[in-house]
Formats: structure tokens, sequence, C-alpha cells
């Protein structure tokens, strides 16, 4: 190959890929600005004050921030609430916005028309999510709820003591958080078959993925349903009346997903009814649960105040990949956990 050659595919190769960087980098646009509220910018302060074309702007509330969004090439933990759309609106030099949450429902539709790449925390919640989801199935298989609430000796059950082995999981969503619950739910010897929409590897953990519309199909085999599914117009009370009534007689309903996913109304005519035999709820709809609602009330269900998520481990993940993808926008390379934002996960 002659000189020539070389130095022509060094320039296409060159140009293939900053074609492929999905940021410019700051020597190529100036300056880019990282805004973050008062706290978080704790995280990664370090690596922007490093950058030498790189600022680091902080709000002390979101009031602030969406006063000086203008400037704002990047939000760091973006705040949630209606302000989001407003800060969206305003901000017409995002580049990236990065989420504490892994649910992006509220956020995902206002950016389908905007080049602003979302990021968010799936994966890293799963490991804290999957042990709730099996401590609220491990509270009804066993009884705890029961033997928990007496203040005597006292032997006998409310609920049936089930062994989990050989009994038969259906996780809805086989994502970052619903691998793991099917790998501990393998770990009690458990079959475990599962729903997702992508093309899922061969997982040593589960016998069987089938797509959204085999769900009727799959739900009479399963012992256990587990949602772990993002909420999506494609998952919204995705379990309803003809879903429970497919269901096996004396099924354990377990969401740590998002409240919408299940039709209240037919899960409580299900439990009633004792289709559902118990259910463990870290989500409702409406969410809080008002005061007053049936849920409350059965001796068969408990709820969690959406807390599946906290962990003493959260923390240190997630300020790992806040640092990273910071380091990553700033030297404009591809950024980890980025979502499909027509998808909405």
């Amino acid at each position: 190959m002659s000189r020539v050659d070389i130095r022509r595919s060094r320039v296409l190769l060159l140009t293939v890929a900053l074609l492929a960087t999905p940021f410019a980098s700051s020597e190529e646009s100036g300056a880019l600005t990282v805004c973050a509220l008062q706290g978080t910018q704790d995280m990664f302060a370090d690596i922007v004050e490093r950058h030498a074309d790189a600022t680091l702007q902080v709000s002390a509330s979101p009031a602030q921030m969406l006063e000086n969004v203008a400037a704002c090439n990047a939000i760091v933990g973006m705040p949630g609430g209606r302000i989001a759309a407003d800060l969206i609106r305003l901000g017409e030099n995002l580049q990236w916005i990065q989420t504490f949450s892994a649910g992006v429902e509220g956020l995902a539709p206002l950016l389908v028309d905007r080049e602003i790449v979302l990021t968010n925390v799936k994966i890293l919640q799963g490991p804290e999510i999957a042990d709730h989801a099996i401590a609220l199935l491990l509270n009804f298989t066993r009884d705890l709820k029961f033997y928990n609430e007496q203040s005597q000796w006292q032997r006998n059950a409310r609920l049936p003591h089930i062994e989990l082995r050989g009994k038969t999981v259906l996780v809805i969503g086989l994502g970052g958080i619903g691998t793991q619950i099917a790998q501990r739910a393998s770990a009690f010897d458990m079959r475990v078959i599962a729903i997702d929409p992508k093309d899922i590897p061969l997982h040593r953990d589960v016998a069987y993925v089938g797509k959204p519309d085999e769900l009727d199909a799959l739900l009479p085999q399963a012992d256990v349903v587990i949602s772990s599914v993002p909420h999506t117009p494609q998952t919204d009370q995705m379990l309803g009346a003809k879903q429970f009534s497919l269901m096996k007689d004396g099924v354990y309903l377990i969401n740590v997903s998002r409240g919408r996913i299940v039709d209240t109304d037919a899960l409580v005519a299900a439990l009633r009814s004792g289709k559902v035999v118990a259910a463990g709820l870290d989500v409702t709809d409406p969410e809080p649960l008002p005061s007053g609602h049936p849920l409350w009330s059965m001796p068969n269900v408990t709820i969690t105040p959406h807390i599946a998520t906290r962990s003493d481990r959260l923390a240190e993940r997630r300020t790992e990949l806040f640092r990273t993808n910071v380091r990553r926008f700033l030297d404009g390379q591809p950024l980890r956990h980025v979502v499909d934002k027509r998808q909405g996960y």
C-alpha cells in the first residue's frame, strides 16, 4: 500500500470514528457545562474540575436550575416532578440527561423529538429490588406476616406453608432487575419462565423467554407472577381481569416495578375470590395508596412504600456510574445505560 493510500485510510478511519461519537469533544465545541443540584455534584465535581474545557454549575434548588438551564449541556441527577418538562423545554443546549431512577416513563416521551441522550440507573438497582421481590414472596410462603402479628406462641397459620422448590415463577420483564430476580428464584430451585420484548440470549437460570404476546399463554403455568417490567403504553395495566382469570388458583403476585402495570380493581377482586392467594406490592396504583383503600386491610397483602431500591450499596454503584458517564460525556465517548426513548426503557 502506498503512502497516499495509507494516508487516505487513516482519514477514512478518523471520519468514521468521529461520526460514531455521540458528542463533540470539548476541544471541538468549546466548554461544556455540567449542571447538578446541590449535593449531587459531590459525586463527580473533581472530574469536571480537572477537565480543561468543562464548567460545573450547581443549583441550590430545581427552581434555580430552571433559571440557568439555558447554559446547561448536561443535567446529572435530573429533578423529578413537573419542573422536568420546563427544564427540557428551556434547555436548548442540552445534550445529555442522567436520572437517579430506572423508571423514565415521565421523561422519555418528552425527549423523543429532542437530540438529547437520556441515561438511567437500570441494572444498578437490580440486586436490592430482586432481594425485595423474594422477601415479599417468602413473607407469604412462610406466612411470616401472620406470625409477626402474634403476641403469644401460635403455631397455626393463615396461609399455607409451601416450598418454592419445583414451583414455576413467571418474571415479566427480564432486564437488569428481572434477570437478578430470575437468578434468585433459580437458586431456590424454582422453574423460571419470563416475558420480554427483546431477544434474550440463552440463560442458565431461565427455562423459557416468551414475547409479550405470549403472556396469556404463559400465565396458567405460573405459581408465582413477578412484575419487573418498565411502565410504558404497552405495559399499562397489562395484568387485568382477563389475565387474573388465566392464572392458577392460589397464585402469588409480586409487583416491584410500577403500580400501573396492574389493574388495582381487578387485583382486589382476585384477592377476594382466592384466585390470588397473596400479593406483595412495593408499588401501587394510585401511589401513594390512599388511606382506607381495601388493599390496606387485606391480611394476605403486604405493601411497602416504593422502597425496594434502598440498600447500603446503591449509592456506591450510582456514584460509579455518574462518574463514568460524566467522564465519557466530557471526552465525547458513548454513555452507559442509554435509554431507548421511543421504547421507554
